[in-house]
């Protein structure tokens, strides 16, 4: 029998529930999961109430991972399921999600949503008509499901930039949905005023308010449309209405950990009124006053409540601390009476250190950690009051200052009661001394009332020091105040903490105290001055004395809570601090074996589980700089012997997470390896496993293995010559899979770039025709902005090569501007000029790298001024027009970013929050895009100039002075 039926499928999903069997129910679901009809029987079978519960979520959840791994290609140009599949699911997905009890209908809303942010609006353009007819103003069980899916939709324009796409797609979206929307809006009003005593009732309409509430931000977002504006008066007399409503059915659980549906309301609103008192205060203005009134009580209300009222405090807040900016409002803010209110009713009750904070110190120290961070994704009453006292700080700083120091001092008299008044002192005090926000490189500006080294010294440093005698909470505010304020405090002040901070890196100190300590070395060691060159603070010579101590300390720590891979990865704070510890050392750390020994031990248990994205990266992030320092020609056998068997060990259990981190790091230590040395056995025996097509699925994989690819073949290109043409085949067909997706067309470029510098001409001869027609049908047929300047740049190097002194190519004689003509010449006669004309000399104006203008410039005048090019006086006009803007954008150009002992640590460009099938590149070992002519520096604009000009010079300028006189004033320009 087929395993692709209404019988078959849940019999497998059945068995994927129990552990035995689920690796070969997977296995077999993915076998089938590609044929016709298996999607929508899937669909079927989730919404079939025949099964038990258990096989239709399971059935839901893959079929929500099927959806989000094969609905599109990678470039987003086709589907991967049966095009009659695809129809099917969105004809009917709707009518089934709606009839799904609350758990599967989730699971289904985010599969319509992950279809929607692809095919919606233009390949699924009714879609919101079926969401609208599906409305009612009676059935609010369905309208609930309905609300979920559209505001899961339509949330996502609220990140988006401003683009024309983006309005058209919002009004396509208004011009249906609003009339329905106000008619539902006001319904539930008049069904709410006459359900108060029914509480089943009010739950389900206040569910559908909070959706009708966030749907209402979801279509303001981007700007107030002329419905909310025509209709703001109406609605928001009932939001005003549900911001003070109260209702003792809806809070009777109050004691209850989980936040009511009511205050979900609340804030939801409070939310919306951050947005109108930003972003349209103009029309918002006659209705400001009465919500500030409203909202400053409802801070007052929920000020000492439960932690599941937290949120709501935070966005009452935000929307005061946004009032504040407002001028017209100001005065409410600027009288000592008020701010003395102020700091009594909203300040104090919300920085001081509750109950449950304790708690979470004690029992959850990551999360707690987290939480606590400036700048972290958590908002925070703390964080929240914070903000607000600084934006009031603005208005009258002296005051303000004067009043706040007023509390500060009467804290710290009362701190010998209670290590609570003195943490609410410093928090207090660190909030008035800090002059905007603390951003990840600290605070860079502080109030010139308040000195905060003096507040370090006569309060603070003495809990600094590792003793019982210090609360632990207190001892974590004197490590954060050294974190927020390391800009202020001098090397040698820094110099003097550092041993302190060290010896909170033991077992016996809290994991909050170990885990503060740990964040603020590394920190202070990814410091730099504030000079152009940004040059660390701390280098190898400071950090040397305590490299192996420190590290010893923050190996004992992870290991420390080995008794899973979970709990093992949990705190990547600790390993973030060795990779920083690594980079800053460089070369100073001595005995480096047992260091990668720690780290690939730690790896092998975390692959078991990985569970800490952050926590796998740094890893990979140290192991690659413990080779980039250490590995020399005379330890290179060692490191090889050592580090590649728990790569391949890696592969070979086919740990997805890692798998992509693993060939790069493969391909860094080949990299390293001498050549003279060979090619080692291993790197031969991947050959093969990496040219099959199943390796190159997973999107994530492709950068790495195109990088080792590369490795293996600069190491040894008669690895692929060796068996004739034959063994060339299957690499060039990775290179035409690679060129034909608009998302990976760079890799392939990089991978044929390598090919034709590498492998022997007589030997890639037979194949140089189909690399260049492959080249030109994409630049004809599916070419992008991003494909044509990648195939402008490439073309460049090729024409250009032969300049360059040291070039490691085997071909360097033969690869110069008459082979690129030829190239194109072979395919059909003419086509060199068309290529250029049309495409290359276009877009070389457009590049703003500057080493792609470097090459491309250089590399045109090598073409246009070759003996198989007529020259025209066009092409050199543009030449010099090229050569104009490039002088430009050199003048203008930025520094180098931030960097750290060289590399660019301190701001890991990528997201590091979930592991998926993104590719995390490993910064310390990254390597530099391909440069032929890398002894001339990008920015040497006369250098360029002086080969542009001799080779320019090869025309007749003779015939070119005659010509008009716009050209005599380009060559003139030019010194011909």
């Amino acid at each position: 029998m087929s395993q692709n039926t209404l019988e078959s499928i849940p019999k497998i999903l059945e068995q994927s529930l129990h552990p035995q069997y689920s690796n070969q129910a997977d296995k077999t679901l993915k076998s089938i999961e590609n044929e016709p009809g298996f999607s929508i029987n899937l669909l079927h079978v989730i919404a079939s109430t025949s099964l038990q519960q258990s096989i239709r979520l399971a059935g839901a959840l893959y079929f929500k991972n099927l959806i989000k791994r094969k609905w599109l290609n990678s470039d987003g140009t086709s589907y991967l399921l049966p095009l009659d599949d695809v129809n099917k699911i969105k004809s009917e997905i709707l009518d089934i999600m709606i009839q799904l009890p609350n758990q599967l209908q989730v699971q289904i809303g985010e599969a319509i949503t992950l279809i929607a942010e692809s095919d919606f609006p233009h390949n699924w353009p009714n879609l919101i008509d079926n969401l609208v007819t599906k409305l009612s103003l009676t059935d609010f069980v369905n309208n609930k499901a309905i609300l979920l899916v559209s505001h899961s939709i339509f949330k996502k324009w609220r990140p988006l930039f401003r683009s024309d796409e983006l309005f058209l797609e919002i009004k396509l979206v208004l011009d249906k949905f609003v009339e329905p929307f106000l008619k539902l809006f006001l319904e539930l009003d008049q069904l709410i005023e006459s359900s108060n005593d029914n509480e089943a009732k009010l739950i389900i309409y206040f569910e559908n308010l909070l959706l009708l509430v966030q749907i209402y931000y979801d279509f303001n977002c981007q700007d107030i449309p002329e419905f909310f504006e025509d209709h703001m008066n109406e609605l928001m007399s009932i939001i005003h209405k549900y911001l003070v409503y109260e209702n003792g059915l809806l809070k009777k659980h109050d004691e209850d950990e989980e936040i009511n549906v009511l205050i979900k309301v609340k804030t939801s609103i409070v939310e919306l009124l951050s947005l109108y008192v930003t972003r349209y205060a103009d029309v918002f203005q006659p209705l400001i006053q009465t919500f500030i009134t409203s909202v400053w009580e409802l801070v007052n209300n929920y000020v000492t409540k439960q932690p599941k009222y937290d949120l709501l405090v935070v966005k009452s807040l935000q929307f005061l601390t946004s009032v504040i900016k407002i001028p017209e409002y100001q005065s409410l803010f600027q009288q000592e009476a008020s701010i003395n209110e102020i700091i009594e009713k909203i300040i104090l009750p919300n920085i001081y250190f509750r109950e449950n904070d304790e708690e979470t110190f004690e029992d959850e120290p990551i999360l707690y950690v987290r939480s606590d961070l400036e700048g972290s994704d958590f908002d925070s009453r703390r964080k929240s009051a914070t903000d607000f006292l600084r934006e009031l700080k603005e208005l009258n700083s002296e005051l303000l200052t004067t009043v706040v120091m007023k509390y500060v001092n009467q804290f710290l008299s009362l701190s010998s009661n209670d290590w609570r008044n003195k943490d609410t002192a410093i928090y207090l005090f660190s909030s008035l001394a800090t002059k905007g926000s603390v951003t990840n490189v600290g605070v860079t500006s502080t109030n010139v009332l308040v000195d905060v080294v003096k507040f370090f010294s006569d309060n603070i440093a003495h809990d600094l020091e590792s003793t019982s005698t210090v609360n632990p909470i207190l001892q974590v505010d004197a490590i954060k105040y050294i974190y927020i304020f390391r800009n202020q405090l001098t090397k040698e002040q820094l110099m003097i903490t550092i041993p302190r901070l060290i010896n909170h890196l033991n077992v016996k100190s809290n994991p909050v105290v170990y885990t503060y300590s740990a964040i603020t070395i590394e920190k202070l060691l990814s410091m730099t001055n504030f000079n152009q060159d940004h040059a660390p603070v701390f280098n190898k010579g400071d950090i040397q004395p305590y490299v192996n101590e420190i590290l010893t300390n923050l190996f004992n720590l992870i290991l420390m809570n080995n008794s899973s891979p979970e709990k093992l990865a949990e705190n990547e704070f600790l390993m973030k601090c060795i990779m920083r510890l690594l980079n800053t050392s460089e070369d100073a750390l001595q005995d480096r074996l047992p260091v990668i020994e720690q780290l690939l031990s730690i790896l092998k248990v975390t692959a078991k589980n990985p569970s800490n994205p952050k926590f796998s990266h740094y890893i990979f992030e140290s192991l690659g700089l413990i080779i980039k320092y250490g590995m020399t020609d005379a330890n290179a056998n060692q490191y090889i012997e050592t580090v590649i068997p728990a790569l391949l060990n890696i592969l070979s259990e086919d740990v997805q997470e890692f798998v992509p981190y693993t060939f790069q790091i493969l391909a860094f230590l080949l990299e390293r390896y001498p050549r003279q040395q060979g090619l080692p056995e291993t790197y031969k025996n991947l050959i093969q496993p990496l040219l099959s097509p199943s390796v190159w699925q997973f999107r994530g994989n492709i950068p790495g293995i195109t990088r080792l690819l590369i490795a293996i073949l600069e190491h040894d290109p008669q690895t692929f010559v060796s068996g004739g043409t034959e063994t060339l085949t299957p690499l060039l067909g990775v290179f035409q899979n690679l060129l034909a997706s608009k998302v990976n067309d760079g890799y392939g470029f990089d991978l044929i770039q390598s090919i034709i510098l590498n492998i022997p001409m007589q030997s890639l001869q037979p194949f140089l025709g189909n690399i260049a027609r492959l080249m030109l049908t994409r630049l004809q047929k599916t070419r992008t902005e991003k494909y044509v300047k990648r195939f402008s740049v490439f073309v460049s190097i090729l024409a250009s090569i032969s300049l360059s002194n040291d070039a490691k190519t085997v071909n360097k004689d033969i690869l110069n501007s008459d082979f690129v003509i030829n190239l194109f010449e072979s395919v059909q006669p003419g086509l060199s000029q068309q290529v250029l004309s049309s495409f290359i000399l276009p877009t070389s104006s457009s590049l703003t790298n500057l080493q792609d203008k470097k090459i491309v410039n250089i590399g045109l005048s090598q073409i246009l001024t070759s003996s198989l090019f007529t020259a025209q006086v066009p092409t050199i006009e543009v030449l010099a027009y090229n050569l104009d803007s490039y002088e430009g954008i050199a003048k203008t150009s930025m520094p180098a970013p931030l960097a750290i002992a060289g590399q660019p640590l301190n701001e890991l460009d990528f997201d590091l929050s979930s592991f998926g099938s993104h590719f995390s590149r490993i910064v310390s070992i990254t390597n530099t895009s391909f440069d032929p002519l890398h002894n001339i520096k990008n920015n040497d604009l006369e250098t360029i100039k002086s080969i542009i000009l001799s080779n320019i010079k090869k025309v007749d300028v003779n015939y070119l002075h005659q010509l008009s006189r716009a050209t005599q004033d380009i060559l003139k320009n030019l010194g011909i």
